[in-house]
């Protein structure tokens, strides 16, 4: 599965209407290809100090595919969810590829789930300027992620188990259908 970027240098960014979601304690702003300077020098400085994404290029790549920035009720960056663009090996179709990090201190009972649903449900009605993805794809780096009560929880919120990976990770699919 290839991700490629989704807005390139000199592509303006789309507007929209800011989208700021509340769970407990955080919040959840859409920034989806609209990612402004400080935002982005904030997020590489999350990335670099956690030691989640070390390469320079592909920090700053990455920071240009931020859905959702998540805040803790200090407003300290607590999280990130974004996406690239992928197919599936079977298929033709473009996905977006999502991905997570939320900071150890963070991982709280049921975030997760507020921060992949709220992206998927974002993304399924954003107009991208370029492509039209038909889902959201999510592959599970962390395998606890692949024990069987995960699993239901994938299915429960509305994602279709599709088998694993050549490296053996689950792959799931949250398909768009319509747009409403």
């Amino acid at each position: 599965m290839a991700a490629a970027a989704l807005q390139p240098e000199g592509v303006p960014a789309p507007p929209h209407a800011p989208m700021i979601i509340t769970f407990h304690d955080y919040r959840l702003e859409a920034v989806y290809l609209a990612v402004g300077a400080t935002q982005r020098e904030e997020i590489i400085r999350f990335w670099r100090e956690r030691r989640a994404v070390l390469n320079p290029r592909e920090a700053e790549r990455r920071s240009r595919e931020v859905v959702f920035m998540v805040r803790n009720g200090a407003g300290e960056l607590a999280g990130l969810s974004s996406v690239g663009l992928a197919r599936l090996p079977d298929e033709d179709q473009l996905y977006y590829a999502y991905r997570m990090f939320l900071r150890q201190q963070d991982r709280v009972p049921y975030l997760m789930w507020a921060v992949t649903d709220a992206t998927r449900d974002f993304l399924r009605n954003f107009d991208h300027p370029q492509v039209r993805p038909v889902g959201m794809l999510i592959v599970t780096e962390n395998r606890k992620l692949m024990r069987p009560g995960m699993r239901r929880s994938f299915e429960r919120h509305g994602y279709r188990y599709r088998g694993r990976n050549r490296k053996g990770l689950d792959v799931w699919v949250a398909e768009f259908g319509a747009r409403i």
